[in-house]
């Protein structure tokens, strides 16, 4: 059985192939083998080793068409509810329109969200598209490596892969500020904090998840830690210490936005930063967790 759901696309088709390129990227980049996902001339396909797809999903699917996206899920016959597959195959379709469904525009400046992981970047992404800029939220091959690479210590940054877009966030980009200062001049560099216990339980319970999923820490975590241990002290050492090195490093200058999405008038602050209007919707708020 297949399911099929179709996704809006505002993108050009240059735009559309660099973020199905990526897309492919970072599916390979959570899998052991690396060739779970794979571009084709019209979109992409992903097999059942990615461990993102439940065991009741052969493969899924992703072909351009015109100004749109057609997702497909191929079901196999295990007993699922039509229910459930509703729902995964919604989920899918809507992160995907969260990537293709904004138009963009021609931004004069690059933009590095230098927050550290877990202080509201994905969010911060996602307003970033809907204000019309190219964007995309977390980039590992930038330094090369893999969840399934026990050492990381042997890495090159390469800033190449990130070329295409206006707007990149998270790790490892946070941590390379000071090089993406030189390498792309008159940039904007936009720095999300958050109160540190809150932080702190977010990102403990997010390398919790992938030591019970992978037997280890990922790369991205061990890379800015430089430990494969969980230790609090340390994880906190290291978020203030990433905070006051970009304020020291910044200091004096106008192309640095602090921002607290917990506080103010989100859009407001973001928009004058950037020299743009403000939408008519309301600012997103992506990833929140319940404890």
């Amino acid at each position: 059985m297949n399911i099929f759901r179709t996704i809006p696309c505002a993108l050009r088709r240059e735009q559309i192939d660099i973020i199905l390129r990526d897309i492919c990227r970072m599916i390979n980049f959570d899998c052991s083998n690396n060739d779970a996902a794979r571009k084709t001339e019209n979109g992409l396909e992903c097999s059942q080793s990615w461990n993102g797809l439940p065991e009741w999903i052969n493969f899924a699917k992703i072909d351009v068409n015109d100004n749109k996206l057609i997702l497909t899920l191929q079901v196999n016959d295990a007993k699922v509810f039509l229910s459930d597959i509703n729902i995964f195959a919604d989920n899918i379709a809507n992160d995907l329109s969260s990537l293709f469904c904004h138009t963009v525009l021609n931004f004069p400046n690059k933009v590095f969200c230098i927050g550290w992981s877990k202080t509201g970047t994905t969010s911060l992404t996602q307003a970033l598209r809907i204000l019309g800029l190219f964007s995309w939220h977390t980039a590992p091959w930038i330094i090369g490596s893999t969840y399934y690479k026990s050492d990381v210590s042997e890495i090159s940054v390469d800033f190449s892969c990130i070329d295409d877009y206006t707007a990149i966030s998270d790790l490892p980009v946070c941590a390379l500020y000071e090089e993406l200062d030189n390498k792309f001049p008159n940039s904007k560099f936009i720095l999300t904090i958050r109160p540190i216990e809150a932080w702190i339980e977010s990102a403990l319970y997010q390398i919790e998840s992938s030591i019970k999923k992978y037997g280890l820490m990922g790369p991205m975590a061990r890379w800015a830690y430089g430990t494969k241990q969980l230790d609090r002290d340390l994880f906190v050492k290291r978020y203030t210490q990433h905070n006051q090195e970009v304020l020291a490093y910044f200091k004096g200058r106008s192309d640095l936005l602090v921002f607290d999405l917990s506080r103010g008038d989100q859009w407001a602050e973001l928009c004058s930063f950037l020299s743009l209007p403000i939408p008519n919707t309301p600012f997103p708020f992506l990833n929140s967790r319940t404890t």
